[in-house]
Parts: structure tokens; C-alpha cells; sequence
């Protein structure tokens, strides 16, 4: 079965010109699958090459072959400055039902350190959430895995702010974005990435989220954003990469190092101040689903200015992982458990739908 298709980009000098579109074939979805898993770490597959098309030849709401587009998955590549990181790659997905007639919301995931966007698709199930609730979801792929988070440890030289505000105005100048309706979120590096793209990037996104990661810790001294932007977190008390309490991530693997992040307490503190809330949160234990020994806290923060809000679930006995996937036995002993109480990719979009400026 086909899945996919395939989008590519094009610069003139700086600047960037337009997205092509080409069908992925069922080759390339299943190369997909069997990339490393997504808490892998450097070293994971690179993502699907793309086609290419001259500047000015952009023709929006179609493909390179002229086409209308339609629902599905693609891979795409955007060439930007190269102090952005020159050609990147990303996928992208359409849901099903998908009119030009219509504006749809825009999510970004991050895929976490050595990870890939593909992985990420594939381990979060956001496109069948996509299909379900009707919004386009992207994955970009990061330089060599690592994302430029503000720790400074990881690809500084990069400027992924700047790449994934490229991309978010290319997207929105070729497909019906709701452009009060665009997010971000992100695993372990992806979502101290996601922190730190709401610290330089709140009048593009409405709200971001972050699962097993928090605000690095060199980001809160030169975070101010712009404007309010709601933020959502998930993170589980038995991460042995990002520690729930703060302090060097990596945990024993050497790989995974990269600087320092504060607790899941201080970046919600963090955000609600951003966003002026009332300083002490709502926290409620919700009722199990699954007796897997992991039980889910929620802390809410009311009173927000902007109607912005900030949530985070604490998850008790989770490790480091996209719940409720499952974690490979293998990776399982370095990431710790999943939870089956909670469903990152539901939590993330109901939050999400619900935030808009």
C-alpha cells in the first residue's frame, strides 16, 4: 500500500522558495519501520532522500506533477541558510478527509537525541490522530540527530530556531494553515527543544508540549517570550535520561549526555509565569486505567493571562518513553518502563485543540 509522498525546496541566495511534492513508494515506508526505535540515540537511519524543483515554479495546494494534494504521508526537504543547517529534511502528513477548502491546525514533533522524524511518526501514532481530528502534523529531522535546544551541548552551531520558522512559513505559504492554530512538541531532546522554541518562537506557536524532558536549564535566564503561549508537559518520575528532578541528562549513557535541565516543578513554575497564572496549582490523581505500576498526577494552573493554561502530568514509575508505545526490551533497559495510564499523543492534541490565539 502506498503511504507517502515526497517534498522538496529550493533557495534563492537566503531565502526560500517552494515545496514539491512526490509519492513516497511503500519501499521507503518500510525502511521507515525499521529505523532504530525512538529512544535510540546517535547512529539512527538517515531519512528518505527528496526531489527537487527550481524557485518560482511553486504551485500551491498541488504537486510536482500537478496534482491536487491529497491525504497521506510525505518526505520533504527544505534548503535553508547553511548557518541553519542548508538542506533539511522533515515528513509530513495530510489526514484523511483533507480539503484546500478548508484551514487546518499545524502540529511539529521532535523526534528525541540521534532519533529521526520517521521514527518519531511511526512510535507517537500522531497521524492516525491527524486522521481522527483533522490537523497536519510534521517531524522535522534534526543535524546528525541533535537538536539545538539553548543547552549548548548539542549542534550550537545550528540554528534550528530559525530552520523551524523557515519551515512553518513554507508550510503555511503551500497548505490552508490555521495560523492561530500551530504547535510544537517533542521527545527528550525534541522537547527541551519544544521549551526552547517557545522561549524564542511564542507568535508562531499557540501552545507547546514536551514528553521525558524540561526546560534546559542555560534556556530560563534568556527565555522571554514574546507574548503568553500555553505549555503541557509529561514526564515520568523513573527517567533515567532526563532526570524528573533536574540536573545533567544522559543518565549512563554516554551518548545521551547534554547539559543541564531544571525539575518538571520549576519549568511548570517556569511557564505559569510566563503566562501569569495563579501561583499554586490544581493537582489531582487520576483514576488508573491498567495496573502497570505507574500511576499519573496532574497539576493545573488556572487564572492565566491571554487564556493561556499550563498542565503537566507527572507519571509515576515511567521511564523514558512515549506513552503508551511500548519500549523495546533492548532500549527498555536503558529508558525504563512505558505507562499504559496515559496517551502522550491524545494529551498533547486535546490540549492543543483546546489553545489557540
Amino acid at each position: 500500500m502506498l503511504i507517502g509522498l515526497c517534498i522538496a525546496v529550493v533557495v534563492i541566495g537566503v531565502g526560500v522558495a517552494a515545496l514539491v511534492i512526490h509519492r513516497r513508494d511503500k519501499a521507503a515506508s518500510d525502511a521507515a519501520s525499521s529505523m532504530p526505535s525512538l529512544q535510540s540515540f546517535p547512529g539512527a537511519a538517515s531519512p528518505a532522500s527528496a526531489g527537487s524543483r527550481a524557485a518560482g515554479q511553486s504551485s500551491a495546494q498541488t504537486t510536482a506533477s500537478g496534482e491536487a494534494y491529497a491525504p497521506g504521508t510525505y518526505n520533504g526537504s527544505i534548503v535553508t541558510p547553511a548557518a541553519d543547517g542548508g538542506a533539511r529534511t522533515y515528513v509530513i502528513h495530510i489526514p484523511a478527509g483533507y480539503s484546500p477548502d478548508k484551514t487546518y491546525p499545524l502540529v511539529l514533533v521532535f523526534h528525541g537525541g540521534g532519533g529521526t522524524g520517521a521514527r518519531v511518526e511511526k512510535d507517537s501514532g500522531f497521524d492516525t490522530e491527524a486522521d481522527a481530528k483533522g490537523f497536519i502534523v510534521v517531524y522535522p529531522n534534526a543535524i546528525n540527530g541533535n537538536w539545538d535546544d539553548g543547552k549548548g551541548t548539542t549542534n550550537p552551531n545550528i540554528n534550528d530556531v530559525d530552520f523551524v520558522r523557515l519551515l512553518v512559513a513554507q508550510i503555511r505559504s503551500e497548505l490552508p494553515i490555521n495560523a492561530n492554530m500551530v504547535y510544537a512538541t517533542g521527545i527528550s531532546n525534541g522537547g527541551n527543544f519544544s521549551n526552547w522554541l517557545g522561549c524564542n518562537l511564542a507568535s508562531t506557536f499557540a501552545a507547546i508540549g514536551s514528553d521525558a524532558s524540561d526546560l534546559p536549564e542555560n534556556d530560563a535566564p534568556q527565555c522571554k517570550p514574546s507574548e503568553p503561549i500555553s505549555f503541557v508537559g509529561i514526564h515520568g518520575t523513573a527517567d533515567p535520561i532526563d532526570p524528573v528532578n533536574g540536573g545533567a541528562t544522559g543518565g549512563g549513557y554516554a551518548s545521551a549526555k547534554g547539559g543541564n535541565v531544571l525539575s518538571a516543578s520549576q519549568t511548570m513554575q517556569f511557564w505559569a509565569g510566563v503566562d501569569e497564572c495563579g501561583p499554586n496549582p490544581s493537582v489531582s490523581n487520576l483514576p488508573p486505567t491498567v495496573n502497570d505500576g505507574t500511576s499519573v498526577v496532574q497539576y493545573m494552573y488556572s487564572g492565566c493571562t491571554a487564556g493561556t493554561s499550563v498542565t503537566y502530568y507527572l507519571v509515576n514509575g515511567m521511564g523514558h518513553g512515549w506513552p503508551p508505545f511500548a519500549i523495546p526490551p533492548a532500549d527498555a533497559k536503558i529508558t525504563g518502563p512505558t505507562s499504559k495510564n496515559i496517551n502522550a499523543t491524545q494529551v498533547f492534541w486535546d490540549f492543543f485543540a483546546a489553545h489557540s490565539r
